[in-house]
C-alpha cells in the first residue's frame, strides 16, 4: 500500500461517548450548616451526604482531564498524490495543477444521510459536490468533544428540599480579563427537570445541554456544572455524581 503524508479525518462525530464524574471530581463548597460529607451507605453506595438545616454548593467541570482539540487546517489530498507540479507526493499534479486544490481529506458528510435508515431496505448513496472536490475547507477542522446531556445522580430524603437548582456556566479564561467578561450561562440555574421530592432510592436524570453548547475547542475553558442545595429541618440530600453524554470526534 503507497505512502501518504497527509491525514485521512473523518468529519462526523461519534454520538455514543459517555464521560463519568464521580466524588473525586465533585467540589463541594458549605455555605451554611454542616458541611458536606462523604458518607458511605454500602459497598459500592457512596455519595456526598448533605445534612438538614444546611445550604451548598456542588461543582463540576465539566472538562477536567477530558482531550480537547482546538482544531486546524487539514492536509488537501489528491487523485494522484501532490497538488504541485512534480511536487512531493508524486509526479502529478492537482485536479487545477495549483497548490491548495486538491480533494479535500473531509469535507460534508459523505454515504448515507444520518436520518434516512430504514431496515431491510437498500440505503441510497450521496454523490460528491464537484465544488467539495476541488476545493479545499477555508475554515478549521472541528474535533474534540461537544456534550449534549447529563444524567444526574442523586437522592432527596425525607422531604423536598427548600431548593434544589442546576446550572452550567462556561469560564473563558485571558490574560489581564475578569473572570465575570469570560463567562457564558450556557443553562440558567432552576430545577431543569430534577426531582424534589421525597425518595429512599436515588433519581437517576437526565438534563438536555442546550444546543447552543458546541464542540468545546476553547483554550482555557472550563464548563462548570453547578448544583445549588439548601436542606429544610428534617431533611438531608445525597449526591452520587453525573455522567456526560457527548459527541466526540477525534479521527
Amino acid at each position: 500500500m503507497p505512502h501518504t503524508s497527509s491525514r485521512y479525518q473523518q468529519d462526523l462525530g461519534f454520538s455514543d461517548g459517555l464521560i463519568d464524574y464521580s466524588l473525586q471530581d465533585i467540589v463541594a463548597i458549605s455555605v451554611s450548616g454542616t458541611a458536606p460529607s462523604i458518607v458511605r451507605n454500602a459497598i459500592g453506595d457512596i455519595a456526598y451526604s448533605l445534612a438538614a438545616s444546611s445550604q451548598a454548593y456542588f461543582d463540576i467541570d465539566l472538562m477536567k482531564n477530558v482531550l480537547r482539540r482546538s482544531g486546524f487546517f487539514e492536509d488537501t489530498q489528491n487523485e494522484f498524490g501532490s497538488t504541485f507540479g512534480g511536487g512531493l507526493g508524486g509526479p502529478s499534479a492537482g485536479p487545477s495543477g495549483l497548490s491548495g486544490t486538491g480533494i479535500p481529506a473531509s469535507a460534508a458528510p459523505q454515504g448515507r444521510p444520518p436520518d434516512y435508515i430504514l431496515p431491510g431496505q437498500p440505503q441510497p448513496m450521496s454523490a460528491m459536490g464537484a465544488l467539495q472536490e476541488i476545493t479545499p475547507r477555508t475554515a478549521f477542522k472541528i474535533k474534540g468533544v461537544k456534550p449534549t446531556s447529563l444524567n444526574l445522580i442523586y437522592k432527596v430524603l425525607t422531604g423536598a428540599m427548600t431548593t434544589l437548582t442546576v446550572s452550567l456556566t462556561q469560564t473563558v479564561f485571558k490574560n489581564g480579563q475578569s473572570v465575570v467578561t469570560g463567562q457564558t450561562t450556557l443553562l440558567a440555574a432552576g430545577l431543569n427537570g430534577l426531582v424534589n421530592a421525597a425518595a429512599a432510592t436515588p433519581y437517576v436524570t437526565n438534563i438536555a445541554i442546550p444546543n447552543a453548547v458546541f464542540y468545546q475547542i476553547t483554550p482555557l475553558t472550563e464548563l462548570w456544572l453547578e448544583i445549588a442545595v439548601t436542606s429544610p429541618a428534617g431533611n438531608t440530600f445525597q449526591l452520587y455524581g453525573c455522567e456526560m453524554n457527548c459527541v466526540f470526534n477525534y479521527n
